[in-house]
């Protein structure tokens, strides 16, 4: 549910950034949900996520440097389902819905770099050395291009230097990128700053078999964090199969999905404050299974997703049930997925379609807030899903 959502200065565009490449495939365990098959078979036992948004007036000009702006604010709540005590996880898989608060805005057309180019220079700047990222080049901020043909994609930031006023992405700035853009800088959410440093946001810690659990998707495979509380390695987030290693700062993007295994009986909530995501967004979707979160704090369906556009090179491809790419959503009534395509041929027209069911126009069907789902890109190279704002307007 949306309430007072309000954009009191323009609109600008803000896009999550793409996946990372630092993290690396859990190891194998048996608290994992197994990953959707083509199919509605049942997979996971239980999950359930509902999202509350509610926002108020907030000015960036604490965090801006060159510009004061007044982005939608709000928190989100995510009920995370409790296991009834049967002794087995319950997964919910949720997506956070917010965004942290701009931290540099740059004025219109500053940027003077382009496509191809891991830097990117802005003669107005007023950084200062390492400002936007952390010790050794670690990834701790990301930069939002907002205007012109890289609308909506995002790059982390390895270094920040002041003397040549510019920054050091870690992903090439798109083609046809060109000098005269907008941007700006947001800082990263992690595991320490959505779930409380010290695990105070209502998770329950523990150790690696018996704590609550985060699980994030990344090459093909879940990696899994938890809040250790007793055994060897200290006290904090950690890593499954690292306890003694902190890992308090493990990015967490925007456009993830995020699994959270409960282990214990009664549910629990988890509040996250943020800023509401305003512009198009650019979410990359990976040759195979992509697990994504719908960034924005408002519902859109299959039809106004952009998720299809006609162009296998810059959405889904069609086709019918089993050659079309899947769009796949946990159902946690009959306790599987259910699965969704664009059909382009075989009986039962051209549209949206859900497996089973090749007559019947799914194209209404909700992706709600807070939703995570799984995107199965068949046999594709990946591609950039661009996602229209959600709403269309905060007035």
């Amino acid at each position: 549910m949306i309430v007072n959502l309000k954009q009191t200065d323009k609109t600008l565009d803000c896009v999550p950034v793409q996946p990372s490449t630092s993290e690396t495939k859990a190891n194998a365990k048996s608290l994992q949900p197994a990953k959707p098959m083509k199919t509605t078979m049942s997979l996971l036992r239980t999950c359930a996520a509902a999202l509350a948004i509610c926002t108020a007036a907030f000015s960036t000009t604490a965090f801006s440097q060159t510009t004061a702006t007044t982005d939608p604010v709000g928190f989100v709540t995510i009920n995370v389902t409790g296991n009834g005590g049967s002794g087995s996880p319950a997964y919910t898989f949720t997506a956070l819905g917010m965004y942290n608060p701009v931290a540099y805005q740059a004025t219109d057309d500053t940027v003077n770099s382009v496509g191809g180019s891991t830097t990117l220079t802005d003669p107005n700047a007023t950084w200062t050395d390492n400002q936007y990222n952390g010790t050794g080049g670690a990834i701790t901020y990301f930069v939002e291009i907002l205007t012109g043909p890289g609308a909506g994609t995002t790059y982390d930031i390895i270094a920040t230097t002041a003397a040549t006023k510019s920054l050091t992405l870690a992903q090439p700035l798109l083609t046809g990128i060109t000098g005269g853009d907008s941007y700006r800088i947001r800082p990263h959410w992690t595991i320490g700053s959505v779930f409380g440093a010290t695990n105070q946001n209502g998770l329950t810690g523990g150790n690696s078999t018996t704590a609550d659990q985060v699980l994030l998707f990344r090459s093909g495979g879940y990696v899994t964090y938890y809040y250790q509380t007793s055994g060897l390695g200290g006290t904090g987030w950690r890593k499954y199969g690292a306890p003694t290693v902190d890992a308090s700062g493990s990015l967490i993007y925007p456009d993830d999905g995020i699994v959270i295994a409960r282990n214990q009986s009664a549910a629990t909530t988890v509040t996250v404050m943020g800023a509401v995501k305003t512009g198009q967004s650019s979410i990359p979707v990976l040759t195979g299974y992509t697990l994504l979160g719908n960034v924005y704090a408002a519902s859109m369906t299959l039809a106004n997703s952009g998720l299809y556009t006609g162009n296998s090179a810059t959405g889904v491809a069609g086709g019918n049930s089993t050659t079309a790419d899947q769009i796949l959503f946990w159902n946690a009534t009959t306790l599987g997925y259910d699965t969704y395509y664009y059909q382009t041929s075989g009986l039962g027209g051209t549209g949206w379609r859900k497996y089973g069911a090749p007559t019947v126009d799914a194209s209404a069907t909700s992706i709600p807030v807070g939703t995570a789902l799984f995107i199965n890109r068949i046999g594709g190279a990946a591609f950039n899903w661009i996602a229209p704002q959600q709403p269309t307007s905060f007035n």
